[in-house]
């Protein structure tokens, strides 16, 4: 079960999945005044998110304006869900029907502009899946793709720059790091062979980066992004409406 919204002013949501947890849990408990404050941070931008957070937002806002008789801004937070997500649906088995009813009717008097905002909107592209960190930022994971850009930036420079070193050392017959016996020179053997453990190093990061960005982005690619979990609304009105 889940903790019900706190009596007094609770510290304000610091990221967007802690604002959403709280507008479920205000919902889940009928408290519709923090369901609206809590979704509005993420709905407005006052929080970074992904665009599936902002949807799951707007669509807690729409829902908390209508059932607190807000009609006019539950109109704008349904709207810019459809323009965002334009084949959003509000199931009739577990939604009210006068939820429902309104949702459509956005829907309808504002198929227009809901159309040309899903025309013009760019779609995945299937091939930036198989680009990292590309992948990642398509997908919406923001902290995931600057983690891969990170990782594989610093290890294709010490791949790179270790390679050269070593390459610049072997100046020697059969490229070597030392001079024959006898022949005067600086011998680089146990040097190289310090960065060559670095080489190969640095090369499984960045080879392993690459592979885990891929699956990353592919399954991101092909992801069906969860709809918010939805609850229960029977203490409040007498039967189990959900979204």
């Amino acid at each position: 079960m889940a903790t019900p919204p706190a009596a007094s002013s609770p510290t304000p949501p610091v990221d967007a999945a802690t604002a959403l947890e709280r507008a479920r849990a205000a919902y889940e408990y009928g408290e519709m005044e923090d369901v609206v404050e809590s979704a509005r941070l993420v709905a407005e931008g006052r929080l970074s998110a992904t665009p599936a957070q902002r949807a799951q937002a707007l669509r807690y806002l729409g829902i908390g304006l209508f059932l607190t008789s807000r009609r006019e801004g539950a109109e704008t937070a349904f709207f810019d869900l459809l323009r965002l997500r334009s084949s959003t649906r509000l199931d009739p088995t577990s939604t009210r029907p006068d939820v429902v009813a309104f949702f459509e009717n956005v829907r309808r008097r504002h198929a227009a502009a809901i159309d040309e905002a899903a025309a013009s909107r760019p779609g995945k592209s299937l091939a930036l899946a198989f680009l990292p960190p590309a992948g990642q930022f398509q997908a919406g994971h923001k902290a995931r793709g600057i983690t891969l850009a990170t990782l594989e930036g610093l290890s294709l420079a010490s791949a790179v720059g270790t390679y050269l070193q070593l390459r610049s050392w072997a100046k020697y017959p059969g490229d070597t790091f030392g001079p024959p016996q006898g022949q005067l020179g600086a011998d680089r053997t146990a040097d190289a062979r310090t960065l060559k453990a670095v080489n190969n190093v640095s090369v499984l990061v960045f080879a392993t980066s690459v592979i885990v960005g891929i699956v990353d982005g592919v399954a991101s690619y092909y992801a069906v992004e969860p709809e918010e979990q939805t609850q229960s609304l029977a203490s409040v009105f007498g039967r189990g409406y959900k979204f």
